[in-house]
């Protein structure tokens, strides 16, 4: 059962000062489901800005010639800062591979991943880029001009190219101990200087090794981090799926870790939202996991009568959710508070919540059901092509054009 001292006080956030949001000139938009986002679960996530789009070493046709630009860099890419990454697990929650991945200063990123056969794959995060998933390109892999090899590109998003190597412990090891990594294709070549391989692909095979129970990889000396008034890329696509604009993050750093709320909140217009993750006992379900946060949010209600409703759990490909609300009626007025509730199969517990005073308590429940429609929405139909650069290599893999 999740520990009760987890729940989100019941008027909380208002306190903490995001009444704010009821300043004139307060705007929120109509929300109508949009389009899902890429990230099946809201989970943090941050990172620099997107550099505008570089080239790619993959033609726009496998035939296509590439006219060569005098004004772009020709000598190897550089590594702006360093390297991160660590384990990744499947969606039942189960060890799946380690990557790593490092920004240079061309605006691509460079990612490497292993999983527990030894297979490595390569991938090129290509800002902007638009390739074509049902293409494959031939390209050479080329370590200091000394080690070759020549593999089949896939593009599993349009701006990401990877490259499937299989088990090859010497072309692992020539990136280790290698200075320049070049990807050529009958088009455009691509150089990156390998700085700092020796030890974050040590580090790499230690993740794989021990099933990804390891502490994060991060080389960087500046970390990169989410700017204070933005919320993270996925969480941020969740809530613009649900038809949701001009989310403003309220910051949670003068309250004690212990006593926050939320994990991370956010302000729209008159209302506040903010997200908890937690990862839950096996066995555990979420009429229980639910129902014990109401009743630990209607214990908050002092001095107020409370009330609260929980729809029936939906029992979905792969995520039971459920919705829901809770009500303080005070003199003051109704505080309201609408909920949502997910449990995946990896047994992370996620609560989602908007709060409101009586006049706005029909745009919390907007919301709440918006977030609903949207998760829903990704059971049924997950996206197809996770941004990842999984290691595998099959050939049903290879003809498909996923990871």
């Amino acid at each position: 059962m999740l520990d009760k001292a987890v729940a989100a006080a019941l008027s909380s956030l208002l306190l903490l000062g995001a009444a704010a949001a009821h300043a004139d000139g307060a705007q929120v938009a109509e929300l109508v489901p949009v389009n899902p986002p890429t990230m099946y679960y809201p989970a943090p996530s941050s990172g620099p800005a997107p550099a505008p789009a570089p080239r790619t070493v993959a033609p726009s046709a496998p035939s296509a010639p590439a006219a060569a630009d005098p004004t772009e860099k020709t000598g190897p890419a550089e590594l702006e800062d360093g390297w991160e990454g660590g384990p990744s697990r499947d969606r039942d929650g189960k060890f799946a591979y380690c990557a790593i991945e490092g920004r240079f200063d061309t605006g691509h990123v460079l990612m490497i991943a292993r999983n527990i056969k030894g297979e490595v794959n390569l991938g090129m995060g290509i800002p902007g880029a638009e390739l074509p998933g049902s293409e494959q390109w031939k390209v050479k892999v080329v370590v200091d001009g000394k080690l070759t090899r020549e593999r089949r590109a896939l593009a599993p998003k349009p701006d990401m190219l990877v490259i499937p190597n299989g088990k090859d412990e010497e072309l692992y090891t020539a990136l280790m101990n290698g200075k320049e990594v070049v990807f050529a294709s009958d088009a455009d070549r691509m150089a990156f200087a390998l700085k700092g391989t020796k030890k974050v692909l040590t580090d790499l095979k230690t993740c794989v090794d021990k099933a990804g129970a390891v502490p994060p990889i991060d080389t960087r000396t500046k970390k990169a981090a989410t700017r204070p008034d933005e919320l993270p890329e996925g969480l941020a696509d969740l809530l613009k799926a649900a038809g949701v604009r001009d989310v403003k993050r309220v910051s949670l750093e003068n309250v004690p870790k212990g006593e926050r709320p939320a994990d991370m909140a956010w302000r729209i217009g008159p209302i506040v939202g903010g997200i908890r993750e937690r990862m839950v006992e096996e066995g555990a379900k979420l009429e229980d996991l639910s129902a014990g946060y109401v009743d630990a949010m209607k214990k908050r209600c002092e001095g107020g009568t409370p009330t609260a409703s929980l729809s029936a759990v939906e029992d979905l490909p792969g995520l039971m959710l459920r919705t829901g609300s809770v009500d303080c009626a005070l003199k003051e007025g109704k505080m309201h508070v609408s909920l949502t509730f997910f449990l995946a199969p990896s047994r992370l517990f996620t609560i989602l919540f908007h709060e409101a005073q009586e006049a706005d308590i029909g745009l919390a429940d907007k919301v709440r059901d918006n977030l609903a429609e949207v998760l829903r929405r990704l059971a049924v139909n997950p996206p197809s092509a996770q941004p990842s650069a999984q290691p595998s290599s099959s050939p049903a893999s290879a003809q498909t054009g996923k990871p």
